[in-house]
């Protein structure tokens, strides 16, 4: 005992001395030369046999002391030799000795006893784990082939972590660790052997709730490492060892008891015992590499849907036919029954990492949805704002949430039948919210039960939107799915409320509840968008509410209440299109104006883009359809332009009811006035379409001249008839039919000389500056915002030989320069933060540089002040803003001042914009000083403090030094401020992977940002030539870290310089660019590009280049490119080369 006791205070000594930082040399050495002395000289022999044989000796005689600490002092030898090369061979030699026969019989003996030897015990297992893992378990094996011996307790001991008196064993603990020690270094075999006992893994994972977290961690952490990472380890294994019965033993560790971990201090903070739990088990349930079998989404287990069964002799009954059996409504067959088990035992509506899981389940086994679903009818709590309620309804609404698979689940193609529908409703609108439910919740005077079944029945309508749309997909491929189309419909309309009650709900909201209001209007969209024929006889006219938010937005400013009036007139305006009983031209009063004209009234005076352009497409449709407008996009821009305020003629009130007036006359009496149009398009040998409206509005005049007492009004409305005529002649409608018209006013107007005199100013006025048409808007403009992305059976998109390419569809668009400065002139008490990010501001700034020399001036005056505005604010960057806007006001100051002196030199009169930089990199330092962490901050604010201006002939040129010779602020991946370009050719798969260089990325930002917004004018085109800004592209283009993403970039640039007037004929004779894109076109990926690219021409940059290359010759001055390829022969050798 002595010397046992001698032996572990020694290595005791040590241990301290390594702790305290002290030299332990001599003591290690001395330890050395004692297990020289102590070493067997044979195999028949042992080492240490004074201290096995005190622990044999203890053995006979029960002395329990020496029982302890004999294996106890081992494990501290060990402990302190495993990380010593000069000790392995004696701890090998030492631990076969231990691995003996009557040593293994010492080891049995302490493991047989009683549990209340619970230090005896757990010593024991210490010394096993330490002789396993000794050398990087040189001797693993060793030991597991004892196992009969070793192991025949094991079970037993893993089965409870408490003593009788609930205090956790040691034994236990060390169990855990001894088995953790067996999955790291045992070899396939013997792992193999462990886990297909079963009962070992299954008592060690039961019992984990009991242990201390930091155990709890190392056992979740081994498992994750040794067993689901062994990749030598097959899948069939990895599914018996975690089936449904030991993942839902390890679900009860998302109970496990958090004052338990925060007593413990060494497990502060970091990883919680339900954080890794909760990754391991996704890990673990929703990868294939792991026991997520492959399966067939929709269509369950055992069945074939390439497969069509016919039969010459019978009739074909379609889904009808007792081949296509659809009864699924009970029970789902599905391949994945072992997760099945597994999820129906969890809470996913009372725990938010349950409902995580099983939501990540069902999204890597969408089979497993309607099976969950068909054993869960009574899924849902009684409504009521209560935590089950909200937990189990959250829950639900995920499920619906979740994208519909890739061809509903079948590999490679959609299928020749489609998947059964009693499963495909489940997926979308799941029985426990059926009709029944779903409408007492609407019903309810709970307003979050009333918000959330609104926003439920929104997303389930799209998620069938997106069905339906597949299906539309595959009706080429059989009869099956078009039937497949009715019979999901009506499956949701059965089981959704009627729209009626969506109706009801809407009628009896108070006026407070307008957040409310915009969830339900948005529910009644989805279902005028998604099934039109389930409102049909929807007895319901918008119209009121429409005109009530279209009047409302002239008075609003806060930002709040416009932001919630625009989405609910977003809305409306689908309501109102899908509606057969919308009033459109309806009017409350005589005096007011109808929703038609309050809607046109709103497109011509809202500068928010989005809905502008859905109500543009609205107008647009209602006011061709009723043959109001000719049938042209152009028709309605001239509409708009004509009424577009500018400094010195506004649209009044007068001038919109009279409009209106003529509008609802030529839907009532088409005929009277179609007949005057022909008969004039036949006496002028003019067959040019024209609008009905332009004669009713020369019908209508003569009323306006009997209105003597209102002269204004009078004047008001010949400015807008003459505006008018002269837009629909700029939009290529009849020109010598409007004369007549236009003749036919002015001799009506004898008789009042002040409408007479008003009628030939304002005609005159327009011949000396025609309007310009707004840009054309049609259907392909306003995007799908159905919420809900489809995975549907195609490719990515790429552009063939044979294919048409459209680039202005291609490359991304640029902002527009507003064509007036509605809503940009009042800045009281502005919102910085909101104007920055809406684009306010950076409108603001693009008036600048408007070709209208009215808009810029009213711009210049607007932005002192904006500016004085700034410096009053307490916006956070206001003191970049307030510099930003100074430079920019001080180089438009110095540019007219240059301008006027040149053109008092030149003796001309025409004054042009400034340089369109001046705009494009305003705001793009905007959009930087506005988000303190892009990477562009801190070289944009040294731009900022460099001058009170901007040299317009340097600053390119600097900012293109500055992104490509000097090292970039950042080394990390970021994304481009605003986001990049969302169009599918600009933005491929690969992107991603290329932008990782920080160099790149800068570059990129000033291309996209900088200089193609930069691309406007001749004079912007010469800017950048003179700055050898082309030059400098064309050679960064063929380098090999130039990835594909930012080579499409280069290319939009060369496409937007032909876009302007004189650029192809620049490019051509100052660039040599057709050369350089004939060179370009076979440029190959490098080794960075991957694997699957390098060395390979890449197909779609090629077709763009040779769409720019025909670009090019198609946009240039043919006769000035001739007399330039005459001087120079060579060139024009390459010119004309395929």
């Amino acid at each position: 005992m002595a010397t046992v006791q001698n032996f572990g205070d020694f290595l005791t000594g040590i241990q301290n001395s390594a702790v305290a930082g002290n030299d332990k040399t001599g003591q290690v050495q001395i330890l050395k030369n004692y297990c020289d002395e102590q070493s067997s000289a044979s195999h028949e022999e042992i080492d240490f046999p004074d201290i096995l044989g005190t622990w044999a000796h203890a053995s006979e005689t029960n002395d329990e002391a020496v029982l302890a600490t004999a294996p106890s002092v081992l494990v501290q030898f060990f402990q302190i030799i495993s990380d010593r090369l000069d000790f392995r061979d004696f701890g090998l030699s030492l631990c076969h000795s231990l691995l003996k026969r009557d040593q293994v019989r010492l080891f049995d003996k302490a493991l047989s006893a009683p549990r209340s030897k619970d230090a005896l015990i757990a010593v024991s297992l210490q010394l096993l784990t330490e002789i396993i893992s000794f050398d990087e378990g040189a001797l693993s094996n060793n030991v597991f082939g004892r196992r009969d011996t070793l192991y025949r307790r094991l079970d037993g001991i893993l089965g409870s972590a408490l003593s009788a008196q609930g205090k956790l064993l040691a034994a236990h603990q060390s169990a855990l660790r001894f088995l953790s020690a067996n999955f790291k270094y045992l070899d396939t075999t013997a792992k193999t052997e462990i886990i297909n006992h079963g009962k070992t893994l299954y008592s060690a994972i039961r019992s984990l709730p009991s242990e201390a977290p930091h155990t709890v961690l190392e056992t979740l952490d081994a498992l994750e490492r040794w067993v689901l990472d062994d990749k030598a380890l097959p899948k069939q294994l990895k599914g018996r060892c975690f089936n449904s019965g030991v993942l839902t033993a390890l679900s009860k560790l998302y109970e496990y008891d958090q004052d338990l971990q925060n007593v413990h201090e060494s497990e502060q903070a970091q990883v919680t015992v339900r954080d890794s739990l909760h990754r391991l088990l996704l890990r673990l349930c929703t990868s294939t590499e792991a026991i997520l079998l492959p399966q067939a989404g929709w269509y369950p287990s055992g069945t074939n849907p390439d497969i069509i069964e016919q039969d010459e002799n019978t009739i074909d009954l379609g889904l009808d036919s007792p081949y296509y059996f659809d009864d699924y409504t009970e029970n789902v067959p599905v391949k994945n029954g072992g997760l099945s088990t597994f999820i129906h035992g969890l809470k996913p509506g009372e725990d938010l990492l349950h409902a995580k899981l099983v939501n990540a389940i069902f999204a890597a086994a969408p089979e497993l949805v309607a099976e969950y679903i068909s054993k869960k009818q009574k899924f849902l709590a009684p409504s009521g704002d209560d935590p089950l309620w909200r937990g189990q309804f959250a829950f639900l609404f995920s499920v619906v949430q979740l994208d519909v698979p890739k061809n509903f689940g079948w590999p490679e193609h959609l299928p020749q039948t489609p998947p059964p529908l009693s499963i495909a409703i489940e997926n979308i609108l799941p029985r426990s919210f059926e009709r029944a439910t779903s409408s007492k919740c609407l019903h309810s005077e709970d307003d979050i039960v009333v918000f959330s079944t609104l926003r439920f029945l929104s997303i389930a309508l799209d998620k069938l939107d997106s069905v339906l749309r597949i299906i539309d997909q595959a009706t080429t491929k059989s009869h099956l799915w078009s039937q497949a189309w009715l019979k999901l419909v009506n499956s949701f309309v059965e089981r959704a409320p009627p729209a009626q009650e969506v109706v009801t709900t809407l009628q009896k909201l108070g006026p407070d509840k307008e957040q409310l209001r915009t969830s339900v209007l948005e529910c009644l969209a989805k279902y005028y968008k998604v099934l039109p024929s389930a409102v049909a006889g929807l007895k319901f006219d918008i119209t009121p509410l429409l005109s009530k938010a279209l009047i409302s937005l002239e008075s609003k400013d806060s930002a709040d209440s416009l932001r919630e009036t625009f989405q609910q007139l977003s809305h409306e305006l689908e309501i109102a299109t899908g509606s057969s009983t919308t009033k459109w031209w309806h009017k409350a009063t005589s005096e007011s104006l109808s929703t038609a004209s309050l809607l046109l009234k709103f497109c011509v005076n809202c500068t928010e883009p989005i809905i502008t352009k859905q109500a543009r497409h609205v107008l647009g449709g209602l006011l061709s359809g009723k043959g109001v407008l000719a049938a042209t996009k152009q028709s309605l821009d001239a509409l708009l332009t004509s009424l577009t305020s500018t400094k010195k003629w506004q649209a009044e009130t007068t001038t919109y009811q009279f409009l209106d007036n003529c509008m609802i006359r030529t839907i009532q009496r088409p005929v009277k006035y179609l007949d005057p149009i022909e008969n004039l398009q036949i006496q002028e040998s003019d067959k040019k379409e024209l609008s009905l409206v332009a004669c009713c509005v020369a019908e209508q005049w003569s009323f306006v001249l009997k209105n003597e007492d209102n002269k204004t009004a009078v004047k008001n409305i010949a400015g807008w008839i003459a505006r008018f005529y002269t837009a629909l002649d700029s939009a290529g409608e009849n020109y010598r039919v409007l004369m007549s018209f236009q003749n036919d006013m002015l001799i009506a107007a004898k008789g009042n000389e002040v409408a007479q005199k008003a009628l030939i100013k304002a005609f005159e006025q327009q011949r000396k500056k025609p309007a310009i048409l707004t840009e054309s808007l049609s259907s392909d403009d306003i995007g799908d915002v159905s919420g809900i992305d489809v995975a549907m059976d195609s490719t990515d998109h790429v552009l063939s030989p044979h294919q048409s390419i459209d680039l202005t569809t291609v490359f991304a668009p640029f902002p527009v320069i507003p064509k007036s400065m509605n809503g940009l002139t009042r800045w009281e008490n502005p919102d910085f933060e909101s104007d920055v990010q809406s684009g306010r501001l950076g409108n603001l700034i693009r008036c600048l540089i408007s070709p209208d020399h009215e808009i810029r001036l009213q711009a210049f005056h607007t932005l002192q002040t904006v500016m004085h505005a700034v410096e009053q604010s307490t916006y956070t960057e206001k003191t970049q803003l307030y510099l930003l806007l100074g430079e920019v006001s001080e180089t438009i100051r110095n540019h007219h001042s240059n301008h006027t002196t040149q053109q008092q030199s030149d003796g001309s009169s025409e004054t042009q914009p400034p340089p369109s930089v001046i705009s494009a990199l305003a705001n793009s330092i905007l959009n930087v000083i506005s988000d303190p962490s892009s990477p562009f901050y801190q070289k944009t604010n040294a731009f900022l403090l460099r001058s009170p201006s901007w040299n317009l002939n340097h600053v390119i040129q600097r900012w293109a030094n500055s992104v490509f010779h000097t090292e970039p602020e950042s080394d990390d991946t970021f994304a481009l401020p605003g986001g990049a370009p969302s169009n599918p050719v600009l933005l491929t798969s690969n992107t991603a992977s290329e932008s990782k260089n920080a160099q790149t990325q800068e570059i990129s930002h000033f291309i996209h940002t900088i200089l193609i917004p930069s691309i406007r004018t001749p004079a912007d085109v010469d800017l950048l030539r003179r700055a050898q800004i082309y030059t400098r592209l064309f050679t960064y283009y063929a380098a090999p870290i130039c990835p594909s993403s930012l080579r499409k970039l280069i290319l939009q640039v060369v496409h937007q310089t032909c876009l302007v007037a004189g650029g192809s004929e620049m490019l051509i004779t100052r660039t040599g660019v057709r050369e350089w894109l004939r060179v370009v076109r076979e440029v190959r990926g490098h080794s960075g590009s991957g694997a699957g690219r390098a060395g390979k021409v890449d197909i779609e940059m090629r077709e763009l280049v040779n769409a720019v290359l025909l670009e090019i010759g198609e946009t240039c001055d043919k006769a000035v490119v001739e007399r330039w390829e005459a001087m120079r022969p060579l060139f024009k050798i390459a010119g004309t080369e395929d």
